[in-house]
Protein backbone atom coordinates (compact mmCIF):
# COMPACT_ATOMS: atom_id res chain seq x y z
CA UNK A 1 0.00 0.00 0.00
CA UNK A 2 1.22 3.53 -1.09
CA UNK A 3 1.68 6.72 1.44
CA UNK A 4 -0.16 9.03 1.88
CA UNK A 5 1.04 12.91 1.56
CA UNK A 6 -0.20 16.25 2.73
CA UNK A 7 0.64 19.45 1.38
CA UNK A 8 -0.32 23.06 3.30
CA UNK A 9 0.80 25.87 0.99
CA UNK A 10 -0.42 24.19 -2.46
CA UNK A 11 -1.63 27.16 -4.05
CA UNK A 12 1.90 29.08 -3.59
CA UNK A 13 4.65 29.35 -5.74
CA UNK A 14 6.72 25.84 -4.16
CA UNK A 15 3.39 24.44 -3.22
CA UNK A 16 1.87 23.99 -6.85
CA UNK A 17 4.97 22.45 -7.79
CA UNK A 18 5.19 19.86 -4.58
CA UNK A 19 1.46 18.94 -5.32
CA UNK A 20 1.98 18.37 -9.02
CA UNK A 21 5.49 16.28 -8.55
CA UNK A 22 3.69 14.46 -5.74
CA UNK A 23 0.72 12.93 -7.94
CA UNK A 24 3.33 12.01 -10.19
CA UNK A 25 4.83 9.66 -7.23
CA UNK A 26 4.45 6.15 -7.30
CA UNK A 27 5.02 5.91 -3.55
CA UNK A 28 2.14 8.11 -2.83
CA UNK A 29 -1.60 6.59 -3.41
CA UNK A 30 -2.97 9.82 -2.09
CA UNK A 31 -2.25 13.76 -2.08
CA UNK A 32 -4.09 15.41 0.20
CA UNK A 33 -4.07 19.35 0.23
CA UNK A 34 -5.10 22.02 2.79
CA UNK A 35 -6.45 25.14 1.14
CA UNK A 36 -8.25 28.81 1.79
CA UNK A 37 -10.29 28.30 -0.80
CA UNK A 38 -11.59 25.49 -3.44
CA UNK A 39 -9.03 25.07 -5.82
CA UNK A 40 -11.21 22.74 -8.49
CA UNK A 41 -8.20 20.72 -9.36
CA UNK A 42 -8.48 17.18 -10.14
CA UNK A 43 -6.97 14.01 -10.25
CA UNK A 44 -7.74 10.80 -8.90
CA UNK A 45 -5.10 10.71 -6.23
CA UNK A 46 -5.82 14.66 -5.32
CA UNK A 47 -7.98 15.37 -2.39
CA UNK A 48 -8.37 18.88 -0.84
CA UNK A 49 -9.37 20.42 2.58
CA UNK A 50 -10.86 23.69 2.48
CA UNK A 51 -10.14 26.09 5.82
CA UNK A 52 -8.03 24.73 8.30
CA UNK A 53 -10.11 24.48 10.95
CA UNK A 54 -11.15 21.60 9.28
CA UNK A 55 -8.24 20.19 8.61
CA UNK A 56 -7.61 17.99 12.01
CA UNK A 57 -11.65 16.13 11.30
CA UNK A 58 -11.16 15.69 7.58
CA UNK A 59 -7.66 13.91 7.31
CA UNK A 60 -7.03 10.45 7.23
CA UNK A 61 -3.40 8.88 8.58
CA UNK A 62 -0.63 10.72 6.89
CA UNK A 63 2.97 9.52 6.30
CA UNK A 64 4.64 13.17 4.83
CA UNK A 65 4.04 16.66 5.09
CA UNK A 66 5.10 19.34 2.47
CA UNK A 67 4.79 22.88 4.24
CA UNK A 68 4.94 25.84 1.83
CA UNK A 69 3.26 28.06 3.36
CA UNK A 70 4.77 31.73 3.20
CA UNK A 71 3.73 35.24 2.52
CA UNK A 72 5.51 38.94 3.21
CA UNK A 73 4.82 41.37 5.97
CA UNK A 74 3.26 43.90 2.94
CA UNK A 75 0.76 40.89 1.69
CA UNK A 76 -0.23 39.77 5.08
CA UNK A 77 -0.68 43.14 6.27
CA UNK A 78 1.17 43.56 9.62
CA UNK A 79 4.00 41.54 11.17
CA UNK A 80 1.53 39.44 13.67
CA UNK A 81 -0.62 38.29 10.34
CA UNK A 82 2.67 37.18 8.46
CA UNK A 83 3.81 35.28 11.96
CA UNK A 84 0.05 33.45 11.96
CA UNK A 85 0.82 32.07 8.15
CA UNK A 86 4.66 31.60 8.40
CA UNK A 87 5.07 30.55 11.97
CA UNK A 88 1.34 29.39 13.87
CA UNK A 89 0.13 27.84 10.60
CA UNK A 90 2.91 25.29 9.96
CA UNK A 91 3.26 24.42 13.82
CA UNK A 92 -0.34 23.77 13.85
CA UNK A 93 -0.16 21.66 10.72
CA UNK A 94 2.69 19.43 12.40
CA UNK A 95 1.04 19.22 15.64
CA UNK A 96 -2.38 17.79 13.18
CA UNK A 97 -0.16 15.42 11.21
CA UNK A 98 1.92 14.08 14.18
CA UNK A 99 -1.67 13.03 15.80
CA UNK A 100 -2.41 11.75 12.61
CA UNK A 101 0.35 9.25 11.95
CA UNK A 102 3.09 11.51 10.47
CA UNK A 103 6.55 10.44 10.84
CA UNK A 104 8.10 12.78 8.32
CA UNK A 105 8.00 17.01 7.67
CA UNK A 106 9.54 19.16 5.07
CA UNK A 107 9.03 22.66 4.97
CA UNK A 108 10.34 25.32 3.05
CA UNK A 109 12.43 27.94 5.71
CA UNK A 110 14.59 30.99 4.19
CA UNK A 111 18.37 31.45 3.48
CA UNK A 112 19.72 33.43 6.90
CA UNK A 113 16.80 32.01 9.15
CA UNK A 114 17.82 32.17 12.31
CA UNK A 115 16.66 33.47 15.52
CA UNK A 116 19.74 35.74 16.47
CA UNK A 117 19.34 37.27 12.99
CA UNK A 118 18.47 41.11 12.66
CA UNK A 119 15.45 40.46 10.65
CA UNK A 120 12.50 39.92 11.17
CA UNK A 121 11.73 37.75 8.27
CA UNK A 122 14.14 35.35 9.39
CA UNK A 123 13.98 35.59 12.97
CA UNK A 124 10.56 34.04 12.38
CA UNK A 125 12.10 31.41 10.00
CA UNK A 126 14.84 30.61 12.76
CA UNK A 127 11.72 30.05 15.25
CA UNK A 128 9.81 27.84 12.87
CA UNK A 129 12.59 25.98 12.80
CA UNK A 130 13.19 25.39 16.41
CA UNK A 131 9.20 24.71 16.82
CA UNK A 132 9.88 21.59 14.63
CA UNK A 133 12.15 20.12 16.01
CA UNK A 134 10.09 19.66 19.60
CA UNK A 135 7.24 17.69 17.74
CA UNK A 136 10.10 14.82 17.15
CA UNK A 137 9.14 13.46 13.46
CA UNK A 138 11.58 11.35 12.51
CA UNK A 139 13.05 12.58 9.44
CA UNK A 140 12.59 16.53 9.56
CA UNK A 141 13.68 18.59 6.24
CA UNK A 142 14.54 21.94 6.20
CA UNK A 143 15.21 23.90 2.68
CA UNK A 144 16.69 27.09 2.77
CA UNK A 145 16.15 28.41 -0.52
CA UNK A 146 17.37 31.72 -2.15
CA UNK A 147 15.76 33.57 -4.32
CA UNK A 148 12.91 31.90 -5.60
CA UNK A 149 12.02 31.96 -9.00
CA UNK A 150 9.11 30.56 -10.93
CA UNK A 151 5.80 31.80 -12.03
CA UNK A 152 4.67 33.89 -9.01
CA UNK A 153 0.13 34.54 -8.93
CA UNK A 154 1.30 37.83 -6.97
CA UNK A 155 3.77 40.45 -7.70
CA UNK A 156 6.46 41.40 -5.76
CA UNK A 157 8.15 44.31 -6.71
CA UNK A 158 11.72 43.19 -4.07
CA UNK A 159 12.38 40.05 -5.38
CA UNK A 160 11.16 40.79 -9.25
CA UNK A 161 14.47 43.49 -9.44
CA UNK A 162 16.33 40.57 -7.42
CA UNK A 163 15.41 38.30 -10.65
CA UNK A 164 16.20 40.36 -13.07
CA UNK A 165 19.50 41.68 -11.80
CA UNK A 166 20.76 38.25 -10.76
CA UNK A 167 20.10 36.67 -13.94
CA UNK A 168 23.11 37.30 -16.50
CA UNK A 169 24.95 36.22 -13.26
CA UNK A 170 23.03 32.73 -12.91
CA UNK A 171 25.87 30.92 -14.72
CA UNK A 172 28.75 32.52 -12.60
CA UNK A 173 26.96 32.30 -9.61
CA UNK A 174 25.98 28.85 -9.94
CA UNK A 175 29.54 27.79 -10.31
CA UNK A 176 31.11 29.70 -7.65
CA UNK A 177 28.37 30.95 -5.00
CA UNK A 178 25.62 28.15 -5.43
CA UNK A 179 24.26 28.98 -2.15
CA UNK A 180 23.62 32.38 -3.15
CA UNK A 181 22.32 31.76 -6.75
CA UNK A 182 18.53 32.33 -7.65
CA UNK A 183 16.36 28.60 -7.42
CA UNK A 184 13.75 27.49 -9.59
CA UNK A 185 11.03 26.68 -7.44
CA UNK A 186 10.48 23.36 -8.95
CA UNK A 187 13.72 22.43 -7.91
CA UNK A 188 13.01 22.79 -4.86
CA UNK A 189 10.02 20.91 -4.35
CA UNK A 190 11.88 18.06 -6.41
CA UNK A 191 15.05 18.20 -3.78
CA UNK A 192 11.99 18.14 -0.58
CA UNK A 193 10.30 15.27 -2.07
CA UNK A 194 13.61 13.40 -2.83
CA UNK A 195 15.20 13.87 0.87
CA UNK A 196 11.81 12.93 2.37
CA UNK A 197 12.31 9.79 0.68
CA UNK A 198 14.85 8.17 3.10
CA UNK A 199 16.85 9.63 5.87
CA UNK A 200 16.64 10.43 9.89
CA UNK A 201 16.65 13.15 12.35
CA UNK A 202 16.73 16.25 11.00
CA UNK A 203 18.29 17.46 7.74
CA UNK A 204 19.08 20.71 6.17
CA UNK A 205 18.95 21.49 2.62
CA UNK A 206 20.70 25.21 1.71
CA UNK A 207 19.80 26.49 -1.86
CA UNK A 208 23.28 24.85 -3.26
CA UNK A 209 22.71 21.20 -2.70
CA UNK A 210 18.98 21.63 -3.98
CA UNK A 211 20.54 22.78 -7.06
CA UNK A 212 22.76 19.80 -7.08
CA UNK A 213 20.20 17.32 -6.21
CA UNK A 214 17.53 18.31 -8.94
CA UNK A 215 20.24 18.39 -11.85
Amino acid sequence: MGKTALVVGATGLIGRELVEQLLEEERYDAVWMVVRRSTRWQHPKLHEVVGFEGMDEALPHVDDVYCALGTTIAVAGSQDAFKHVDLDLPLETARIAKQHGATRYAVVSAQGASLRSPFFYNRVKGELENGLKVFGFDHLIIARPSLLLGDRKEFRLGEKVAEVVSRPLQPFLLDKLPDVAPIQALHVARALIMAAEEGQDTEVLTSGMMQRMSR
